[in-house]
């Protein structure tokens, strides 16, 4: 998984932010070809699966937290409007909108504090406690509420919940006698960290079998989100009347003096060296005198800036650097029109010289050289009108040379629509800016470099529903498979282009998965959708602010799938396994030996990058490996 840091470091170079001094904030889109770039990670990710507090984490003191480390660019009251926002290039997510918070996990925030979100230029906070962390993740999810409606859905616990669950949400309410199962535990801090507002909302709407009943038609939204949001506040240890009293609106950021950070001059372990060369990865001519940019940072912060020019052979040198432990350095160059990076390279103890060379790129005008490695879709019923369906393209540049537009500002990647569809929203820009409106679609401007599945477009639009569509998906690039994901139970998807393979359970909700071949461009998929919603569906919601934000769960799903689809695809035209369950040496000789060892590196890096449940994760590797060593010795045997 090379390609969160660099996205991070090189954006900022381009951006020349060097010589301000803020916090990164959350979620802001890099440069048109910056997330290209290759990249290393410098620390481990975290599976938000596995995350709670082990105490009620307390509001109260994370709001001083969250007035030194997150107002400045999030807002005094998290609306995105900090003093320093102004300085990023896209806005900065509003964490006090009910829109962002309530289809957010705790787990999720407290994973993005803990590691940052580098793509999206959010740092780290190694320096905050865990339960400092917990205390401000918990103050930052106040901020979408207030006390008024956490008092209101006090009221309406005690009317309506308490029997059952409790005064506190234990799950010992006196009516638990009468119950054919013990009802849950909301106050337990394992269970919520796991839980989005919106997952209780729809809990609350809908009911839960076999005892709780659905609220859905008795109370008006509103209502059932005041309860959601005091559910949540069960939690906490802040009583919930208090909970979301408002910060100051207004005036200067007062910091305590308890959390002014200590700054510490990082150890340096003398002066050194840096070499490296240029290398036309396309096979082409390097031009004379281009430059080369040594970048360093500390904290995220750039302190060290130098340029040099490369020696005929593509070689440079950058001669007495201070060379500093845990001191980032990657070294960056501008060619045809792209800047290209080094890896990124954080300095281990004792190390005085690095080699950071720089692969770039001839560059092309024809978009033949994109193909599409899998197209996901999901599907989700809003209302018995209306349909919702997410797409997420995940594309490869099989060539060596980097796409540009032969006109600036002009698509190169299009994509068509399903006539009818409307309301188009993206995960990551808007048309007129990242994106530009086609007759029948939309195109992609950003350059894409070389690579294999670093290159991804996600989208989400709406169709008229009748109880039945038939989905019709024409595809303008060549698609090496399908992934169709819908909650179980709702929606069902029926086509002889599909193949079912049952379901899969994440986070509590199950999704069931139909698998598609190859479409060659100007085919088209077609698919008949027809049922009701389902209760257990995750959400997909969009956002005004930053268009499309997709629930957690059914991401992190599309990634799962990506995943075990990589390696299991080709079987739709495989020959069966005999009785025995052994492969025949013909199915040997058509299995793709260097596609299973792609496909368990692709596993790799969705478990490091905590979008992988760790079971899940040694589970599809374990089969990875067993069929990779059977159809290995099959070949030797031939």
């Amino acid at each position: 998984m090379k390609l969160r840091y660099q996205v991070f470091a090189i954006s900022l170079v381009i951006l020349s932010l060097s010589a301000c001094s803020f916090s990164l904030a959350e979620d802001i889109t890099p440069p048109p070809g910056a997330e290209q770039m290759p990249v290393i990670r410098t620390q481990s990710a975290l599976s938000s699966g596995s995350l709670y507090p082990l105490v009620p984490p307390d509001p109260a003191r994370g709001y001083e937290i969250y007035v030194e480390k997150c107002a400045p660019c999030h807002g005094i009251s998290g609306q995105g409007d900090g003093s320093r926002a102004n300085q990023l290039p896209n806005p900065v997510p509003a964490l006090g909108s009910t829109e962002i918070a309530r289809q957010t996990t705790p787990a999720r925030w407290f994973s993005i504090v803990t590691r940052g979100n580098l793509d999206r230029f959010m740092p780290p906070f190694p320096s905050l406690s865990d339960s400092q962390r917990w205390d401000v993740v918990a103050y930052a999810l106040s901020l979408s509420t207030s006390a008024e409606q956490i008092k209101h859905g006090l009221e309406l616990y005690q009317n309506l919940c308490a029997r059952c669950h409790g005064d506190q949400g234990h799950g010992d309410g006196p009516d638990i006698a009468s119950l054919s199962k013990p009802p849950g535990n909301l106050a337990d801090l394992a269970f919520m960290a796991d839980k989005a507002a919106v997952d209780l909302f729809q809990d609350i709407s809908m009911g839960k079998s076999p005892d709780m009943p659905a609220f859905g038609v008795q109370l008006s939204e509103d209502v059932r989100w005041a309860l959601a949001d005091y559910l949540r506040s069960l939690t906490f240890k802040t009583p919930p009347e208090t909970l979301a009293t408002e910060p100051p609106p207004t005036g200067e950021v007062t910091i305590s003096p308890n959390l002014t950070p200590v700054v510490t001059e990082p150890a340096s372990q003398g002066i050194g060296s840096i070499t490296g060369k240029v290398i036309n990865g396309s096979g082409g001519v390097l031009p004379t005198g281009l430059n080369v940019t040594l970048h360093g940072f500390d904290d995220l912060q750039e302190v060290i800036t130098q340029t040099t020019t490369i020696h005929s052979d593509g070689s440079f040198l950058f001669e007495n650097v201070k060379m500093v432990e845990g001191r980032v350095y990657l070294t960056t160059v501008e060619f045809a029109q792209t800047t290209y990076g080094s890896d990124i390279f954080a300095l281990p103890p004792k190390v005085t010289t690095l080699d950071l060379p720089i692969t770039v790129y001839d560059t092309t005008t024809d978009p033949a050289v994109i193909k599409a490695d899998r197209l996901h879709l999901f599907f989700e019923l809003l209302d018995e009108r209306t349909i919702r369906v997410v797409e997420l393209f995940i594309m490869s540049n099989i060539s060596n040379k980097t796409l540009l537009p032969s006109t600036p500002n002009q698509p190169l990647i299009k994509f068509k629509l399903p006539v009818g569809s409307s309301n188009l929203k993206f995960q990551d820009g808007a048309l007129g800016e990242r994106y530009q409106e086609t007759p029948d679609g939309f195109g992609d401007t950003i350059p894409v470099r070389p690579g294999s599945g670093n290159y991804q477009v996600l989208f989400a639009f709406e169709m008229p529903y009748n109880r039945r569509l038939d989905f019709v998906q024409p595809v303008l690039l060549p698609v090496d498979a399908v992934v169709i994901l819908v909650p179980e139970g709702g929606i069902k998807v029926k086509s002889n282009q599909i193949k079912d393979d049952g379901t899969r359970d994440v986070q509590d909700s199950v999704y069931h998965i139909y698998n598609g071949g190859s479409l060659a461009p100007g085919n088209e998929l077609r698919l008949s959708v027809s049922g009701q919603p389902a209760s257990s569906a995750i959400s997909v919601s969009q956002s005004t602010r930053n268009g499309l934000l997709v629930g957690l769960g059914v991401f992190c799903l599309a990634l799962i799938v990506a995943g075990i689809w990589f390696f299991r695809h080709t079987q739709l035209q495989e020959p069966e396994e005999s009785e025995t369950g052994d492969l025949t040496s013909a199915a040997a000789s058509t299995e793709n030996v260097g596609a299973l060892m792609d496909a368990i590196i692709a596993l790799d890096d969705l478990y490091q990058a905590g979008e992988l449940p760790e079971e899940a994760y040694h589970s599809r590797r374990d089969e990875l490996k067993a069929r990779l060593r059977q159809v290995v010795a099959l070949q030797k045997a031939d």
